[in-house]
């Protein structure tokens, strides 16, 4: 009976030795890792999928293509639709945490990031050209927004244009012809998410159909209608090479 006891103790000294993340990890079959878990604000990483074959082997995936990503928190960490992870931001903490997870067909996997302030910061700048953007609203200046980069506002089908420059030389990379690429959240995790409602219950008015970006002419066009949203906040994400910026987007009823 004191064995019993021991051991039951024991079990639950591993348990807290070890985390829950390790515990969920047990139950997974795909194994997610990186060259490094810590980022500072502005660092990314690769991420690279394995499926497991057993406790201590894995073997690459079958048809990597159909990876898709999702982070528990895009205002701290950024996850790409090919598996590229950025830090931009902590909640104005020091430290913070955050998850990315992978699916490949019915197996998933994921991979917790340590995340810290300390960092380069975004190295490309969005600049906006447009004069008769509305202000943000009170109570849409949520502290859960990403580090360095203040909110802007849109109504309702109003457009933006905007450029994005090398925060460095100043030289211009809106176009996708210049290698910049963008990436959408809606509050879902999921990048570029067309149904955000599966994850976050509320309505699709404000999703990737209808919050358009124009890379060419560089025009972000809002959803003609809200419907019953008193606002909805999307993070635009750009990337050119290894240089990352990012911008939140509050849009505003008319």
């Amino acid at each position: 009976m004191a064995f019993l006891r021991l051991s039951a103790t024991v079990f639950v000294l591993l348990i807290g030795l070890v985390g829950c993340d390790f515990l969920v990890r047990l139950g997974e079959d795909l194994k997610l890792s990186a060259d490094s878990a810590s980022l500072g604000v502005g660092e990314s990483v690769q991420l690279m999928v394995r499926q497991k074959a057993s406790w201590f082997s894995t073997t690459p995936l079958l048809d990597p293509a159909r990876t898709t990503y999702t982070t528990t928190s895009e205002s701290a960490l950024i996850v790409e639709p090919d598996g590229r992870v950025t830090c931009v931001g902590t909640y104005g903490r020091p430290q913070e945490s955050a998850w990315v997870s992978a699916t490949n067909g019915q197996r998933h996997g994921h991979l917790s990031f340590e995340l810290s302030l300390l960092g380069p910061g975004p190295t490309l700048d969005f600049m906006v050209e447009s004069t008769d953007l509305p202000l943000v609203p009170d109570n849409a200046r949520s502290p859960f927004v990403p580090c360095c980069s203040p909110p802007l506002a849109l109504r309702e089908g109003q457009q933006m244009r905007f450029k994005v420059r090398d925060r460095a030389s100043g030289r211009e990379l809106t176009s996708s012809t210049a290698g910049t690429r963008y990436t959408l959240f809606f509050g879902s995790g999921v990048p570029n998410d067309t149904h955000p409602s599966i994850v976050t219950g509320g309505p699709d008015t404000l999703s990737a159909r209808s919050f358009l970006l124009d890379d060419e002419e560089g025009v972000i066009t809002a959803p003609s209608s809200l419907g019953r949203l008193n606002y909805g906040r999307v993070i635009v994400f750009f990337r050119n090479r290894d240089r990352v910026g990012w911008r939140p987007v509050v849009v505003v009823h008319r």
